[in-house]
């Protein structure tokens, strides 16, 4: 029998990130059972999505989902000594995974974790914004003490280095959250790229790094086989849920876009699986050319800023258009997707127009070719199969060292 636990910061991400991977277990592992552990950590979900995630999970009854909300190092123990699972899975590095991970070592158990979209240096968090999350900023502070306490070391020195990280990027490298202990087992990571900069950033081992196609990147060949839309869309991304933007400057962002959208056949607003769609109909409800939607439509321009999922919209389209916003400068890993990044919204009506006629589906093997060092493209190597493999290689009798 096989035993795992998904721990992630709300059910929506669980189901998103989580899922699908325990359903690639099960169909290879008939006495596989998993654990969803949501730390109701995130902020501003929507209810309907939580609701529906929520009912995706339990619905098969090998699974169970619950919500565990504290950071007390005791509770956490106890809980895993008791379910005593086989491998845990995280699909993020915050300061409450590095927690669980430390205890899960702590008691032997094997660690995966999955990288969650292209991460740079900084997302660029705004101080104002962080400490109007007062609630969420003292249960990080709570995780922070209990991790600092496990691991017998300052309490002040460790939560200094973190908020220096949050609020400037600061590398982890050189602090007390580099332990290794709080480090999983196996990353599983995009690319070659990405061995080095979980290495700079983190203290990463890269002996301790598997290299896996973004899982985001399955969608690109059933989008491609969609007829293609004479529309605009934009990927929307958790900059006020995150603290990376105020909600008063986002809504005027907004507002200039319905400039953009009254300009094009078809505006789609695709929403990130954390987003709550209420502020977007409010902005743009009483357009009839806008559609609002969670799937990934095939369009002939994407728009967005620094989401992970302008890596797919560049595979399906010739036409990535990134706007700058201030204060979030445009990192080299998506001006390499980039057709174009421009710093308002008149730059991309311009654009479009005098783009109309580019109708090409972008080429996948120039694409392959072109992103090669910042992402892995493999279709005959399933990334949930390879996970599977991997963890199967490290929680079989005679793990590998």
């Amino acid at each position: 029998m096989m035993k795992a636990v998904f721990f992630d910061a709300c059910p929506t991400m669980l189901a998103k990130n989580g899922l699908p991977i325990a359903e690639i277990f099960k169909t290879k592992e008939p006495d596989f059972s998993a654990i969803f552990v949501s730390a109701d950590a995130a902020s501003q979900t929507d209810p309907e999505m939580e609701r529906s995630s929520e009912n995706k999970i339990t619905k098969d009854n090998r699974y169970r989902l619950i919500h565990f909300k504290s950071f007390n190092r005791k509770h956490i123990e106890k809980f895993l000594r008791k379910e005593a699972p086989d491998l845990f899975f995280v699909d993020a590095f915050r300061i409450y995974d590095q927690l669980w991970i430390s205890i899960c070592h702590k008691l032997g158990i094997k660690v995966f974790s999955q990288q969650h979209g292209f991460e740079i240096d900084s997302v660029f968090y705004k101080p104002a914004a962080i400490i109007s999350k007062y609630k969420k900023l003292m249960r990080f502070t709570v995780a922070a003490y209990n991790l600092a306490r496990i691991s017998d070391t300052s309490f002040l020195k460790l939560y200094y280095q973190y908020c220096r990280y949050i609020v400037k990027g600061t590398p982890l490298r050189q602090t007390l959250l580099a332990n290794p202990d709080f480090q999983p087992t196996i990353a599983f990571v995009y690319s070659e790229y990405y061995k080095e900069f979980w290495q700079r950033k983190f203290g990463f081992d890269k002996n301790r790094m598997e290299i896996i196609m973004p899982t985001d990147l399955l969608l690109v060949k059933p989008v491609r086989e969609q007829p293609q839309q004479d529309a605009c869309c934009y990927i929307t991304q958790t900059l006020v849920e995150d603290a990376r933007m105020m909600r008063g400057d986002f809504l005027e962002l907004l507002k200039s876009y319905r400039e953009v959208a009254k300009s094009v056949k078809k505006f789609i607003i695709k929403l990130h699986p954390r987003v709550s769609p209420e502020i977007y109909e409010e902005i743009f409800g009483d357009l009839d050319n806008v559609e609002i939607t969670r799937d990934f439509p095939n369009c002939k321009f994407y728009l967005t800023h620094y989401s992970s999922m302008a890596y797919a919209a560049a595979f399906v389209s010739n036409n990535v258009i990134l706007h700058e916003l201030p204060g979030h400068p445009t990192h080299e890993l998506f001006r390499a997707v980039a057709t174009s990044v421009v710093h308002s919204s008149k730059e991309i009506i311009d654009y479009i127009k005098s783009h109309e006629q580019d109708t090409d589906l972008a080429k996948i093997e120039d694409r392959v070719k072109a992103l090669a060092y910042y992402t892995s493209y493999n279709d005959a190597e399933h990334p949930y199969d390879v996970m599977y493999k991997t963890c199967l290689l490290y929680t079989s009798p005679s793990p590998r060292d």
